[in-house]
């Protein structure tokens, strides 16, 4: 009998790092316009901030709550996705 090992981890999300993307994105980018500008101090301190301002935003929830946080909570006119039905209606008759 052969024993067929599947990888645990096909949901972890990708790293860059040792963090998730979005969340190493959010430090590299600062980082990388003070060094482009020479003003490394100035993008490290703004990638720190950035990278702690979006964990905290993140949350355990990850991109798909932040997203359904700005369905429920954003005016339909400022949303992305204008297609997707009102979330201020609490009753639809058909």
């Amino acid at each position: 009998m052969r024993v067929i090992r599947v990888e645990q981890r096909l949901q972890d999300t990708p790293r860059f790092l040792l963090v998730p993307v979005d969340e190493g994105l959010a430090a590299a980018l600062p980082v990388g316009f003070g060094l482009l500008t020479q003003h490394l101090v100035p993008g490290l301190f703004l990638g720190v901030l950035s990278f702690l301002i979006w964990k905290r935003l993140k949350g355990e929830g990850g991109i798909p709550k932040l997203l359904a946080l700005s369905y429920w909570y954003s005016p339909r006119d400022m949303r992305l996705w204008k297609s997707l039905p009102d979330s201020g209606v609490s009753t639809w008759r058909g």
